[in-house]
């Protein structure tokens, strides 16, 4: 036992078994705000197992990377909580890397081996952003692909701080900025910041740059030749950045309004920092200024506002920890005074975001066993959700409420508004339409069994589409999946209709019609032309392809 508790590595391995562990039962977890955004994995998995590929057959809000170990994860935990499949799915890649950050710190100071690895597994295990969109218990189930790459961003700060400069660090950088790269580009970008400072500093050198970056070509180069995926993902990057270039300034001055406790508590410690050692600048080399911990955490700082600018959840800010640490270190050769002033600001920058990541995930675990499951039969393990019995009741009501008055939210819709300002942070909606979406999947079946046909491609005029996962079925190419009309779903070309005009059926939502689906509806318009008009029940239509049924029955 005592050589267990002095190993780093074996803890981690422990941890990665017991995750493994859970992900085999069929947990039920609380459901929270935007939760539908984790149904997109389910989705492009499905996608990946008919033989697409992401990019260049269907267009995705981020690199290819988490889909495909989330494909992989499906097949291996077939009953796993899906929020918990998708938020674990990234150790595959970051786990391996820290646990040769681990291996190398240990080796000298095992103590920070473990002040590296404990936090490291906290913002992984912890399927929570930082900050709230609701005041009930929930899980975050968006963001996930944020939170996968600030998971990243910790690794690499945690090597370029803490392991000497070598090829140990040449290949951790390089397969770590690959990652980046195919998780999310605004994480590459971040990251190539801090890679930045690495090289001016000489933390790492230029031939390590060169070894790293060669390991980084190559792979994308293997990549290329899988239907031209990375090009394609360029492609996509582009157009994205060009659909929303006007949202920049804003998202600026959102993440400095919401991060405010961090970003005002580090830019303090950076100026307490850089006036205790205000004699040792003066005489210091450009390289040694640069090297200093105030400058890392100072750059750092700017790479994470850079990042968060493009997310809505995110565990915010997460990667400084690792400077941070090497900051407490460092203050032991401070006088007492000066070592206090700085590991009180050190906690006001690092205790915000990890209690506020812990206390959602622990609430949300606390409360669970009092809440209600999802009653559905037909939606896999889409259904182990849960949620207050009195949102449960809400939930069950909201069906009949939208059929009866629909009159009144196509008139908020048409006007530019959802049915409530945080529509889709609202526990009683995310819940509503598991639900609803449960009756669309059995009225599919009955429709298919009394017509005797099988609809062998599905597409969905909403933000998410997992039914042809639940069907078993292929999707819509050349189509975005987590449809943003605003944000990510660009116009109609003569490819997207193409394959639009091959699709079998397009399920069309209407309970309520939102601004969201009033927009897809209208930019998808042309291609839907001619369609056979089914009724699958009162919230749902399906669009037929012209000719699948010489008449509906």
């Amino acid at each position: 036992m005592r050589n267990l508790a002095h190993a780093p590595l074996a803890w981690l391995a422990i941890v990665l078994l017991l995750l493994c562990i859970l992900l085999s039962f069929p947990i039920i977890l609380p459901i929270g705000p935007m939760y539908w955004d984790t149904y997109i994995y389910f989705d492009a998995a499905q996608r990946i197992y008919n033989g697409q590929i992401p990019n260049t057959d269907f267009l995705a809000p981020v690199g290819p990377l988490a889909y495909y170990i989330f494909a992989l994860g499906l097949k291996l935990f077939p009953n796993a909580q899906p929020l918990l499949l998708a938020q674990w799915i990234i150790l595959v890649v970051a786990a391996p890397l820290m646990a040769v950050v681990v291996k190398d710190v240990a080796r000298k100071h095992r103590g920070v081996a473990f002040g590296l690895l404990i936090p490291f597994l906290v913002f992984a295990i912890c399927p929570a952003n930082v900050h709230s969109f609701h005041s009930y218990p929930g899980m975050d189930g968006f963001g996930i692909y944020n939170r996968h790459a600030t998971l990243l961003l910790y690794v690499l700060v945690s090597a370029l701080m803490f392991v000497k400069d070598g090829r140990r660090l040449a290949v951790l950088c390089g397969l770590i900025m690959l990652a980046l790269f195919l998780i999310k580009i605004t994480g590459f970008l971040a990251g190539g910041l801090i890679g930045l400072l690495a090289l001016l500093s000489g933390r790492i050198s230029w031939r390590s740059v060169v070894l790293a970056g060669a390991i980084f070509l190559a792979a994308l180069i293997c990549l290329e030749f899988n239907g031209h995926m990375i090009t394609a993902y360029l492609d996509e990057i582009a157009l994205l950045i060009r659909m929303n270039e006007q949202a920049l300034l804003p998202r600026f001055l959102t993440v400095l309004s919401t991060d405010l406790d961090i970003i005002l508590a580090s830019t303090i410690l950076i100026l307490t920092l850089a006036w205790m050692g205000r004699k040792q600048i003066i005489t210091a080399s450009i390289g040694n200024l640069l090297d200093s911990n105030f400058v890392w955490l100072a750059i750092a700082l700017v790479a994470g506002l850079f990042f968060e600018t493009q997310n809505t959840g995110s565990q915010d800010f997460s990667f400084l920890w690792p400077i941070l640490l090497a900051i407490l270190i460092q203050s032991a050769h401070e006088p007492a005074s000066r070592r206090l002033a700085i590991t009180v600001l050190i906690g006001f920058v690092a205790i915000p975001s990890v209690t506020k990541i812990v206390h959602k995930t622990l609430r949300a675990v606390a409360v669970s066993p009092t809440y209600v499951a999802a009653p559905v039969t037909d939606m896999k393990t889409l259904g182990l959700v849960s949620t207050r019995w009195d949102i449960m009741e809400r939930s069950l009501l909201l069906e009949k409420h939208y059929q009866e008055h629909g009159d009144a939210y196509s008139d908020l819709s048409a006007k530019g508004q959802l049915p409530s300002w945080q529509l889709y942070s609202e526990l009683d909606y995310q819940m509503y339409w598991v639900i609803s979406a449960d009756e669309a999947v059995k009225a599919i079946k009955r429709f298919e069994a009394a017509n005797g046909i099988r609809l062998a491609t599905l597409m969905n005029l909403d933000f998410t589409n997992p039914f042809p996962w639940l069907l078993d079925r292929d999707a819509t190419r050349h189509i975005q999946i987590g449809a943003d009309p605003y944000r990510t779903v660009p116009p109609l070309d003569e490819t997207t209709q193409r394959s639009i005009a091959e699709t079998d059926a397009v399920l069309v939502p209407h309970c309520p019609l939102t601004t969201g689906r009033r927009s897809l509806q209208r930019i998808y318009a042309d291609a839907l032309k001619g369609r056979q008009v089914v009724k699958l029940n009162d919230c749902w239509d399906m669009l037929l392809r012209p000719g699948l049924l010489p008449a509906v029955r």
